[in-house]
């Protein structure tokens, strides 16, 4: 049975396309699909074609019908979207299904504003069809919904059968609509209800869509806008205006038909000549949401009976959809209260900033009552203050936030228990020397894993000491990003920040293209700067690539770097540091050894030290060479390290123990410029500035 719905839907079902946009065009060749599909399969071209017939009497006589021509009664279709996503752009939000929506349902009911700019030939015969699409609020099981589904799958970049038996709900009781990536190279398509008659079309019948031709906001444009109207006209039996043909601008079309009286006969039109005329017409009807001419923006009275001739047939069960059983087994008609929940748009921020709340509880919710966790309270029922308020927290700590909500019969609550964390200023110490040897995450760093995914770990696995920091990105899909973001501190008396850091990665063997970013913020995170990006096919990877799963065997397989900051945006009391990973489906990566040293106003170096280094660095500036001295107390495994202004590695002066005494390093002539001699003892991190004349 899935062999054959799946050939069929391939072949059969590609009725409708939308358009990509102005001069490029998608169509799905129904006819010749068609014509194969029966070749195959006899037995269904009898099956659709009876069906087919039947629809068409129907119509007939429900044209006939005078009641039916003043009709008032609008119908209401429950309705269901399912996003089959793979964490890609093709994860539409709520907002932008909401909004396409919304664009359908404005469209049907004639309230689209150019309507008033359609041609004067049509002005007199445009529609409101009377009928509405509304989102389911309950399940199949009657279990509470928002109309909306979410299902990561590879099958969004396929859109075919394969990706529709994830999950289709009944069609005898929702209209599916799948958004995906590839609508199997359409923007669009979907099926006549006679073709899904038979005894396949219970688990196809629907509607495909590119997510980008959704709505006219986020990753769609009011151009695309139109594409659900465009489709949803096909699944309710109305044929393109040439007819039932897929090519537009073909003078055969003159002898088709879309079985419409009030839309002339046409070639298609696939460019908004208003004046455009064909078959012996003085004009065509150019602006019909089932042309391909990128001016849609009616639907005829003709259209308008032969639609709510389909719905009210039973021919592919779509009577049964406006039932009032139906409706009330749908949730369309009352709606219960059922969840409680919010979301933040940032849960760690300085003492003055502010939070921005979102209610996302369904359905049919009348009051709000927040308590953000700081003594402050906000009550009430007005939506334009109460469901999604901005709060300002003013007092560094860490809080809880309720939210409970009401319909006026019910209330639920939903608690987020030490959500929101307010920072002070300095939060954290300079110099910080951080190895990863205490508690991960802590109060010094905060991890972002917006996918709920793999993300930043504590492993054993380092350049020194005992522990360093891990994202297994070997299994994490393309497009994932993870953070990690300091505590604040206080560089309000500095001149001079400098952030050192080891690193760790091998790209796989076919270079994929991760990215490390890392970024400085001096106002907490309010606005970022990139300081550095090292890309996985450029200066990223610290050893050959390998199609395993990457662990460094020994330091040298590792590298680092020291950031020199001196903008003085950086220098206030909320200075803040970001490390962020974006996954392109590569490999692991590691972290450790990062240290932030500075030098203040008055030119003194502070630095991360146990038991300080005698050092001595001459000349300095220096024409030619220059030597380093250093003075150590104790013996300690030391390394010493020459870095560019821009923070690149030049030269790894010394690596190895360092023995009581003092130590001479000459340190070669380098191209004019200024650099950062680091020096990294035991628990000491020191940092010297060289210029080279």
């Amino acid at each position: 049975m899935k062999i054959l719905k799946s050939i069929f839907i391939a072949i059969l079902g590609l009725v409708a396309t939308g358009v990509f946009g102005q001069g490029e065009h998608l169509y799905c060749s129904e006819r010749e699909n068609r014509v194969r599909m029966f070749g195959m399969y006899p037995e269904a071209e009898g099956i659709a074609r009876r069906a087919g017939e039947a629809l068409e009497t129907y119509t007939e006589n429900f044209v006939d019908n005078a009641p039916e021509r003043g009709s008032q009664t609008i119908y209401t279709i429950p309705v269901v979207f399912h996003v089959i996503h793979n964490n890609g752009s093709e994860n539409i939000s709520d907002d932008q299904i909401l909004n396409g929506l919304s664009i359908l349902n404005r469209d049907f009911a004639m309230l689209n504003t150019d309507i008033s700019l359609v041609v004067t030939a049509f002005e007199n015969i445009t529609a409101d069809i009377g009928i509405e699409f509304v989102l389911a609020t309950k399940d199949p099981n009657g279990n509470c919904t928002r109309g909306i589904n979410r299902i990561v799958s590879t099958l969004t970049s396929d859109g075919g059968q394969d990706m529709k038996d994830l999950i289709i709900w009944p069609r005898n009781k929702y209209l599916n609509v799948w958004i995906c990536l590839d609508a199997a190279g359409a923007a669009g398509y979907t099926n006549l209800p006679g073709d899904v008659a038979g005894f396949w079309g219970a688990g196809t019948d629907g509607i495909v869509l590119r997510s980008d031709y959704m709505g006219a906001i986020g990753t769609s444009t009011s151009q695309r806008s139109r594409t659900l109207t465009h489709e949803v006209g096909h699944w309710l039996n109305l044929y393109h205006t040439w007819g039932p043909g897929n090519s537009p601008g073909v003078s055969t079309n003159c002898n088709q038909d879309d079985n419409v009286t009030d839309t002339p006969n046409t070639i298609g039109w696939t460019t908004c000549s208003l004046t455009g005329s064909s078959c012996g017409n003085t004009v065509d009807n150019v602006q019909n949401y089932m042309e391909y001419s990128y001016c849609s923006r009616m639907f005829t009275e003709g259209q308008r009976t032969r639609m709510r001739a389909a719905i009210t047939s039973s021919v592919a069960q779509r009577s049964s959809l406006i039932t009032a059983s139906n409706l009330l087994a749908t949730g369309v008609t009352n709606p219960a209260l059922c969840v409680a929940d919010f979301e933040f748009n940032k849960n760690i921020l300085c003492a003055g900033d502010s939070v921005t709340f979102n209610d996302i509880s369904y359905h049919g919710i009348t009051s709000w009552n927040w308590n953000f966790g700081d003594g402050v309270t906000l009550v009430g029922s007005d939506p334009a203050v109460h469901q999604n308020p901005i709060h300002t927290y003013n007092t560094p700590g860490t809080f809880t936030v309720t939210l409970t909500v009401s319909n006026g019969a019910d209330q639920l609550s939903k608690t987020y228990s030490n959500v929101i964390t307010v920072l002070g200023g300095g939060g954290i110490n300079t110099p910080l020397m951080e190895g990863f040897e205490g508690t991960w995450p802590s109060n010094n760093w905060f991890v972002n894993n917006p996918d709920l995914d793999e993300t930043w770990q504590v492993v054993t696995t380092n350049y020194s000491g005992a522990n360093g920091l891990k994202l297994a990105n070997f299994t994490s899909e393309s497009g994932h990003v993870d953070e990690f973001i300091s505590n604040t501190f206080d560089m309000s008396a500095m001149d001079t920040i400098f952030v050192s850091y080891k690193w760790a990665y091998a790209n796989r063997v076919n270079e994929t293209d991760d990215r490390l970013r890392v970024s400085a913020s001096g106002d907490c995170g309010a606005s970022w700067t990139l300081a550095r990006i090292r890309k996985g096919t450029t200066n990223l990877p610290t050893r050959t690539g390998t199609n395993l799963a990457f662990t460094p065997s020994g330091i040298d397989q590792w590298s680092g770097e020291t950031l020199t900051l001196t903008a003085q945006n950086y220098m206030t009391e909320n200075f803040q540091l970001k490390y962020e990973f974006i996954s392109y489906g590569g490999n692991n990566i590691y972290l450790d050894d990062i240290n932030i040293t500075v030098v203040d106003t008055l030119g003194n170096f502070i630095e991360i030290t146990e038991s300080p280094l005698e050092i001595n660095l001459f000349p300095n500036p220096a024409n030619d060479a220059t030597t380093l001295v250093l003075g150590s107390t104790a013996h300690r495994k030391t390394e010493v390290t020459l870095f560019n202004s821009a923070g690149d590695l030049v030269d790894r002066i010394f690596s190895g123990n360092l023995s009581v005494g003092t130590h001479n390093f000459e340190i070669a002539k380098q191209p004019a410029g200024f650099y950062i001699v680091q020096i990294q003892s035991g628990n000491s991190v020191i940092h010297r500035k060289l210029i080279f004349e």
